[in-house]
């Protein structure tokens, strides 16, 4: 990791009372991860005096745990032959989000999606156009697939970028959160207090402060009381609210902030937590998953089946049906299935989120452990399976029967499920029930702001030098519901921090 020289910062500290420190410069930027580092570029491209505040470790936030970027008319499109058009594409989001959307700023991301691929490019950050998509819902919507711009080693491009920083004079100061927003007599935001590791207090006074923080999602309980659920797994940075909460202090309304929900896990998973060159966040070593990400039969805790189950085939649409299904699901098979699977099964596995482990396993004795484990149930009859859940047992019956029937006849009368997913009956037991909960990855949406990315309060008008820019803003999304357009977040996350950056560093030089 590349740390910003010590001795570049002797010419801004005007005052050290022990351990604290008070620094000026012409932007502040607190959050260190995608949208934030973007700000810090585009700011400091201007000639603004840089600092970056990041409360953990490393720079790269919940971006680093991200594959790819969505982004409209790039050079990557064109050269195969792709000429999307924008105002499709905004369209497309506005019309999913139900016309909730800030239209003026979802316009100013799309626009700027395709130059911000080059822009990031020119300081280090590779990438490559998804060749085949790993969400099989997608394969005939090229406006949902073909804009996944891949990251080829996300780690080395952070490390480039922050390279670049330091030459361009920016301060790093990590270990280090958020404590205060500082506002003038008058209302306008002058910079923020921060606390290290240590205990001590970092003051900024700063033209302009851009609020980069993420959102809430360490916050579980906040996260429960949000959804309104019990069982949820996380998958994501430390980010606690500390962001949201202090801009709301300072006026700003906090318009759209809630939990991304992204794909979905077997209960108590042992997941990888960054992505890496060869696998994804959340990817699990159990063979298991392929039951998991197979279109097999879905019952909630009640017992009864709530979804066509084709729906693995789209991450967010999946984590959609398990969060109406409260937040766990399970998967209910027979021995026979599971034999079928240690042969080897024809049924289409799904490659959505961080896709399955597809090596070879004995699939009834990775039951038997997961029985043991408390992560799955059996029974030797449905009344018994259901039992052993906690389900109406008369219920997981009627579920059953019906789903059989609608098997053998290869047609879903109840969700149109394919007939190629229509494979397996659940008829030979031993029966299992495999419990499932939905995950998110972080938090999505946040204060309200404008075009510009500058925070407004409820008239709509500019907290005068206050900026949020990725998961801090709020504005390109609508409720629970994650659009299904690969790679919107992450693409969200850099072109609204580039947005910022350029604004904040304007404003800072007509003060």
């Amino acid at each position: 990791m590349n740390q910003i020289l010590k001795n570049e910062l002797k010419d801004i500290i005007i005052d050290t009372k022990g351990s604290d420190e008070e620094f000026i410069v012409d932007v502040v930027i607190v959050g260190a991860g995608g949208s934030g580092t973007a700000a810090a570029i585009a700011a400091a491209e201007r000639g603004s005096k840089v600092m970056i505040i990041e409360k953990t470790n490393v720079f790269g936030g919940n971006t680093r745990l991200s594959s790819g970027f969505f982004a409209i008319n790039s050079s990557f499109q064109k050269s195969e032959g792709f000429n999307f058009s924008v105002d499709e594409a905004i369209n497309r989001l506005i019309e999913f989000n139900q016309y909730l959307s800030n239209g003026p700023l979802t316009r100013a991301i799309v626009e700027k999606s395709a130059d911000t691929i080059e822009w990031l490019q020119k300081y280090g950050m590779e990438f490559k156009l998804q060749d085949k998509t790993t969400q099989f819902a997608h394969e005939n919507d090229p406006y949902k697939y073909k804009v996944y711009h891949k990251y080829v080693n996300i780690s080395a491009g952070f490390k480039k970028i922050y390279e670049h920083l330091d030459k361009m004079g920016a301060i790093l100061q990590l270990n280090t959160s958020l404590k205060s927003i500082l506002k003038d007599e008058t209302g306008n935001v002058i910079g923020i207090t921060a606390i290290k590791k240590d205990g001590s207090i970092i003051t900024v006074k700063a033209k302009s402060t851009i609020i980069c923080t993420g959102g809430f999602g360490a916050n579980i309980e906040k996260v429960k009381k949000t959804l309104n659920i019990a069982y949820v797994n996380s998958l994501g940075m430390p980010n606690s609210g500390e962001g949201l909460s202090l801009m709301e202090e300072v006026g700003a309304i906090n318009w759209d902030a809630t939990p991304l929900l992204h794909a979905c896990q077997l209960a108590n998973s042992k997941v990888s937590k960054e992505s890496s060159s060869d696998k994804l966040a959340g990817f699990s070593n159990s063979s298991l998953t392929q039951l998991l990400m197979s279109p097999l039969l879905w019952v909630d805790p009640y017992g009864s089946r709530f979804v066509n189950e084709d729906v693995v085939y789209d991450s967010a649409f999946w984590a959609n049906a398990a969060y109406s299904a409260g937040g766990r699901y399970y998967i209910i098979v027979d021995k026979a299935t599971l034999e079928d699977y240690t042969k080897g099964t024809s049924i289409r596995i799904s490659k959505a989120g961080p896709g399955a482990n597809m090596q070879k396993a004995d699939f009834i004795e990775l039951a038997e452990a997961a029985v043991k484990a408390g992560t799955a149930f059996k029974g030797s009859t449905i009344v018994e399976l259901a039992n052993s859940v906690g389900m109406n047992a008369d219920e997981l019956e009627l579920t059953v029967t019906r789903y059989n029937k609608m098997v053998k006849n290869k047609i879903d009368t109840d969700y149109n499920k394919s007939a190629a997913s229509l494979k397996y009956t659940v008829e030979t037991g031993d029966f299992y029930a495999f419990e499932c909960r939905v995950v998110y990855l972080g938090t999505i949406g946040g204060v309200k702001v404008n075009k510009k990315l500058e925070v407004v309060n409820i008239e709509c008008k500019p907290i005068n030098g206050l900026y949020a820019a990725g998961a801090s803003a709020g504005g390109y999304y609508a409720g629970k519901g994650y659009p299904p357009y690969e790679g919107l977040a992450s693409g969200f996350a850099w072109t609204s921090g580039r947005i910022a950056g350029e604004n904040a560093a304007v404003y800072a030089t007509l003060k």
